[in-house]
């Protein structure tokens, strides 16, 4: 896929989710490009590379990438949200299987968090 087609494939993917607040182009050459879907302070970093299809997403969250997936070097695989070190082996993602994965995610770490917030506290 060249750049254009995946600018443009990510571009209509973030449509679909009224939490990325705007998509900026990072940093492009004529075989590469990085984009970053913002959230808050959070944000999404993808990259392609035109030559190699090396495709990277990364969600970055407090300075640390906390979920992602790539198909460097060993295919296609998952960084588990919350266990980046981990290879999951995956079918080929799409910036939409991505960002619903991510979606997901979340939504159960939100909901987890809240419910601890309302646990009653220790004395």
């Amino acid at each position: 896929m060249d750049i254009e087609n995946f600018v443009e494939k990510v571009s209509e993917a973030v449509k679909g989710y009224d939490w990325i607040k705007r998509l900026e182009i990072h940093r492009r050459t004529e075989i590469r490009v990085w984009l970053r879907l913002f959230l808050n302070d959070e944000f999404v970093e993808t990259f392609h590379n035109s030559v190699t299809a090396g495709t990277s997403y990364a969600y970055i969250e407090g300075g640390e990438r906390v979920f992602g997936a790539n198909n460097m070097r060993i295919g296609w695989h998952l960084h588990p949200y919350g266990n980046v070190a981990k290879h999951k082996p995956s079918q080929p993602i799409t910036i939409e299987d991505f960002l619903k994965k991510l979606e997901e995610e979340r939504n159960k770490n939100l909901s987890f968090k809240k419910k601890i917030l309302a646990l009653p506290k220790k004395h």
